[in-house]
């Protein structure tokens, strides 16, 4: 009778457990829901520029994924995403990058804190500037000692880029440059941001094409833009980045 009671009750707790785990489960998923950008229901837009030593890097080319998170060519990263991969606290300044390095043309963006490697676009004249690995303390053609600096609306933000939760409106650098300098913001991001095409056509680059001083380290607050169009047609790629773990 012990032996038989004993069964019963692991029985009656395992069926207990597996019932309280499947709520936990069932109420992340419900509050992972409510969290923005919110599957279908958001549609956001940053942009982003990348700057190597005296210049910048042309924009990411267009790619898409199932995920929802993406760009057209235009320098701004199209945030609205259609998988739980892509929404809430996991659309980050990483998966679009993971995004990038798995489904466009260039191969691996690798950024971190102490490390930068632009994707390789076709017909950069730059060439030599975005296949290298830079890390902090490497040295630009000028001789001087460069850093890996991020900012968002041009103030510099510490740590590593990767975990930087999407938002809309703001303007996104990452880059290397003198250590003892401030990473400039891309003159055109701007315009770039007050110009989205949600029609995925764009194939040319809105970067500066010649070399920018360093910008002032005054900053301009940034203006939100409002949601595109629901118009906007599911993509049908089937490549799925890897997620990344979401903090700011």
């Amino acid at each position: 009778m012990g032996w038989y009671g004993t069964l019963a009750g692991v029985v009656i707790l395992g069926l207990f457990l597996v019932g309280f785990s499947r709520n936990q489960e069932l109420n992340k998923g419900q509050q992972a829901a409510k969290v923005p950008p919110r599957i279908n229901q958001d549609h956001w837009h940053s942009s982003f520029s990348v700057y190597i030593c005296n210049n910048f890097m042309p924009n990411p080319p267009l790619f898409d994924t199932v995920d929802g998170i993406h760009t057209h060519g235009d320098g701004v990263i199209h945030i609205h995403p259609y998988t739980p991969a892509a929404s809430g606290r996991n659309a980050t300044l990483g998966f679009f990058l993971k995004s990038y390095s798995s489904a466009g043309k260039g191969g691996t963006f690798k950024l971190s804190a102490s490390e930068i490697r632009p994707a390789t676009v076709p017909g950069d004249p730059n060439t030599k500037l975005n296949t290298k690995d830079w890390h902090n303390g490497d040295k630009c053609p000028d001789g001087q000692p460069g850093q890996v600096k991020f900012t968002v609306n041009g103030k510099q933000i510490k740590g590593d880029p990767n975990t930087w939760r999407l938002r809309n409106g703001d303007y996104l650098d990452v880059g290397f440059v003198d250590a003892n300098k401030p990473l400039p913001s891309n003159p055109l991001e701007k315009q770039n941001l007050a110009n989205i095409n949600d029609v995925s056509t764009s194939t040319g680059t809105t970067t500066a094409p010649t070399t920018v001083a360093p910008a002032s380290s005054a900053t301009t607050a940034p203006t939100t833009v409002a949601p595109a169009s629901s118009a906007t047609v599911k993509p049908t790629a089937t490549t799925i980045a890897t997620t990344t773990t979401a903090t700011k």
